[in-house]
């Protein structure tokens, strides 16, 4: 493993001086260990093809820890009725990357996304990535409506992308019951985490409040006090995340 630092913001008067941590995998090192220190693959340079990953506020699910709230409930109730909904799982080397795919995902990041669209480069790298692996492909009357791209081993699942048609938020929350689908199923396969991403401003709070067992990482290890994750979104400088 290949530790980069690279000088980030600088506070002079109050002593802060800051520095991105980032990763390089290396043949013999462990995807799951990568994730349980706090890292998350990084693809913002689509011309740089190395297992690059960053360090970040990032929340994961013990599943010893997970049940279905009320809300879960309530979500999978309305999709069931307005939807015939079926997912499939596929092995990356199983799925058919065509076109279409490709499509539907970067339409889904012009449309969704808070920064920059993918670019076709970009989701080309994010599929030859060694941390994405298995793809679950949501289905409504045997029509894709849905994807999310993840990394799975026996222990962990880390949820990287999804990508979902946005019609249907006009009447259902699709993003959450696809979200909540992979997690129960991950819990059903005696997972121990699932990864979800980075927990930064107001509008990521929505990981906390849906789902049980939240932990996060302050830079050092997990924590599960949610309350004090919860203030520290809320006073987030830049909520574009």
């Amino acid at each position: 493993m290949k530790i980069i630092l690279s000088e980030d913001r600088i506070d002079y008067q109050n002593y802060r001086f800051g520095y991105c941590v980032n990763i390089i995998l290396e043949e013999d090192d462990s995807i799951e260990k990568v994730f349980e220190r706090g890292y998350l693959p990084y693809t913002g340079d689509s011309k740089n093809t190395e297992e690059i990953y960053y360090l970040a506020r990032s929340v994961r699910i013990n599943l010893s820890r997970y049940v279905r709230l009320s809300e879960n409930k309530r979500v999978i109730k309305k999709i069931k009725s307005s939807l015939n909904i079926s997912v499939d799982e596929h092995k990356k080397e199983n799925f058919n990357h065509d076109n279409k795919f490709e499509k539907f995902c970067i339409e889904y990041s012009k449309e969704r996304f808070s920064n920059e669209s993918l670019s076709n480069e970009r989701l080309q790298l994010i599929i030859k990535r060694e941390n994405y692996n298995k793809i679950y492909e949501f289905k409504s009357d045997n029509d894709p409506i849905g994807y999310v791209i993840t990394f799975s081993n026996n222990n962990i699942i880390h949820y990287w992308f999804s990508f979902y048609d946005t019609k249907y938020l006009e009447s259902i929350p699709i993003g959450k019951f696809m979200m909540e689908h992979i997690i129960h199923s991950a819990k059903k396969n005696d997972k121990k985490y699932i990864y979800l991403g980075t927990c930064y401003g107001k509008d990521s709070l929505y990981k906390v409040r849906d789902f049980k067992g939240i932990e996060y990482f302050d830079g050092n290890e997990w924590i599960d006090d949610i309350e004090k994750l919860k203030s520290i979104c809320k006073t987030d400088q830049n909520d574009k995340f």
